[in-house]
């Protein structure tokens, strides 16, 4: 009798456990930037495959701005720009620096595991050439996966 009253108290407690740690959401939340300076960054935050927002970042270096916009891109297509796709500056008032938010999204949707949600900071540097595109340079791309 003690003896299977312990294996029922043994397998009580592991289904509980196990119906705790199931129901227990993992985070689709992330942060991400593809540079300690001068980079684009995304943030992300939800629960499980539910977006709840998408914020658009740039890393700035030591008292520096940069004029220009961000773009946000989910699976490689484009979703949205900062500022309405307008350029303006984005300022680090910190000697060491920071990241500065350039747009935020309100998604409250949810995606397929494996979703890439991405931010590209597009400056105006007004130069030409390779890496340029009508004027503009990207900082590269940051991305997050949900699920």
């Amino acid at each position: 009798m003690t003896k299977s009253l312990a294996r029922l108290t043994a397998v009580a407690s592991a289904a509980l456990s196990l119906a705790f740690t199931a129901t227990s959401p993992a985070l689709a939340s992330a942060e991400k930037c593809n540079n300690d300076f001068f980079a684009s960054c995304v943030s992300v935050n939800g629960t499980n495959l539910h977006v709840n927002w998408i914020k658009s970042r740039v890393g700035l270096y030591a008292k520096t701005c940069r004029y220009g916009h961000s773009q946000v891109l989910i699976n490689n297509r484009h979703y949205a720009d900062s500022n309405g796709g307008r350029d303006k500056d984005y300022c680090s008032n910190n000697y060491f620096g920071q990241t500065v938010t350039t747009g935020t999204w309100n998604v409250a949707r949810n995606y397929t595991k494996g979703t890439k949600i991405c931010s590209k900071f597009w400056w105006r540097s007004g130069a030409t050439g390779s890496g340029t595109v009508n004027g503009y340079q990207s900082f590269g791309t940051a991305c997050a996966t949900v699920g």
